[in-house]
């Protein structure tokens, strides 16, 4: 049997929003069509590869009451894929779920309408799909809603921690079911997910994973039984199983949600899917650039920050070398140097500068937006000055961070109780389960 080729792709999210504008030419956010278009650029390119199937791995709305226009726009981009002759399989994610038991999910119209050719997985399952080049086995693994988890009987009087233990051991258990009740193991079989699998490496999703997400061990869902496991729900493109069958595999987000995903390329992934010979790749998209420029504006003498801790630190070197020669103390032409350095052309950008109060006057910001011309977006052109304590805010603090993350670098980034910080560390963890759990219930 020849491989049956199919594309994987996660996280579309239409409907951020942020660092957008008005598209003159649409008249829709600019963001939704930055990320239309990357998902645009992913079908065609699979499309042009002949894929016999399409999985996708949940979260396709920011919210899970989306408006009309990004159900139009996500419908029409599925549709593409229908008309083309290929079969879409979709797993519900956390964006797609509703708040309460009684609604209906973001991707159930599907169903509802019985659109042909598209499957909704909404509950622990194996789909037999028949494609161009054979049947496949999808088994889906749906995200479980803490607040399903909460109201179970077994749930009561738990902590956080347990509850996520909890859940942790539901996963295990409904996929070894579908393992050993509904698999059949001559036919090729695809675990499609959207959950956290544990030491997956996440960006600084801030409100896109929850505080206490279960973790699920890579060896839960690495199972000789299938041959390729799609997952969604992590942005960060990565697999947890190299090297070894079956590959466990983030697709990544199809665009970037926010500056925590600056590094990292989007995109989606290729598939060759035989029995004991499944082959895949990563395909990057042209999605919005966002760059973010730091720099010492300060001189000789200045401040640096330490990049793990966030504190203010003397430096260990004279920086005049790093300004343009005859201008060692103008703030300005430091950070337009740096700027210089930069690709900045259609780009969300952001630029950071730390200096003294004393020389703050000095920086000619007109010049700098100047610069920033070519910029898709200048977020902000920001300064990071001492405060009078001589302490400065730490950056890396920011609600991206959950409770137990945030304290804890809090508490490392002030001497006076960094050396207390584990014993603090001990008394603030169960006042924090507490508050969650009623927030939870609440």
């Amino acid at each position: 049997m020849a491989p049956v080729k199919i594309m994987h792709f996660a996280d579309v999210h239409f409907g951020v929003e942020t660092y957008g504008k008005t598209d003159p030419e649409t008249g829709l956010n600019s963001r939704l069509v930055d990320f239309r278009r990357s998902l645009e650029f992913a079908i065609d390119r699979a499309l042009d590869y002949g894929v016999d199937l399409a999985l996708f791995a949940g979260d396709a709305y920011k919210s899970r009451d989306p408006n009309q226009t990004h159900q139009r726009e996500f419908a029409a981009c599925i549709r593409r894929l229908t008309e083309a002759g290929v079969p879409v399989v979709m797993v519900t994610g956390n964006h797609d779920l509703p708040n309460a038991r009684a609604k209906a999910n973001a991707i159930e119209i599907y169903r509802t309408l019985g659109v042909t050719g598209v499957s909704i997985i909404s509950r622990p399952e194996v789909l037999r799909i028949e494609t161009k080049a054979g049947p496949v086995q999808v088994a889906g693994m749906p995200y479980l809603l803490r607040s399903n988890v909460l109201s179970r009987e077994q749930c009561k009087n738990k902590s956080i921690q347990e509850v996520t233990d909890l859940m942790v051991r539901f996963y295990t258990e409904y996929i070894n079911d579908m393992l050993v009740s509904q698999l059949d193991p001559s036919l090729p079989s695809v675990l499609l997910g959207h959950f956290w699998i544990k030491n997956a490496t996440v960006s600084s999703q801030s409100g896109y994973l929850n505080v206490a997400e279960p973790e699920v061990l890579v060896s839960a869902v690495a199972n000789p039984a299938f041959d390729y496991v799609a997952m969604g729900h992590i942005h960060k493109h990565q697999d947890l199983n190299k090297h070894a069958s079956p590959s466990v595999v983030y697709c990544g987000s199809i665009d970037r949600i926010d500056f925590s995903e600056r590094n990292e390329e989007k995109g989606f992934v290729l598939v060759e899917l035989a029995k004991g010979a499944t082959r895949y790749e990563f395909v990057p998209v042209p999605a919005r650039r966002f760059v973010e420029i730091e720099v010492d504006a300060e001189g000789p003498g200045g401040r640096q920050e330490d990049k793990k801790t966030g504190r203010q630190e003397e430096p260990e070197s004279d920086l005049s070398d790093k300004a343009p020669p005859g201008f060692p103390d103008d703030p300005t032409i430091r950070i337009l140097a740096a700027i210089g350095k930069e690709d900045v052309a259609d780009a969300v950008v952001k630029v950071r500068y730390h200096i003294s109060r004393e020389k703050r006057a000095l920086v000619r910001e007109a010049e700098i937006r100047e610069a920033l011309s070519d910029a898709f977006m200048i977020v902000s052109v920001s300064a990071e000055m001492p405060r009078d304590d001589g302490r400065t805010r730490n950056r890396l603090l920011n609600e991206s961070l959950d409770p137990v993350q945030a304290l804890d670098m809090f508490f490392e980034s002030r001497e006076a109780y960094s050396k207390r910080k584990t014993e603090l560390m001990d008394y603030a963890r169960p006042l924090i389960d507490e508050l969650l759990a009623e927030e939870q219930v609440s």
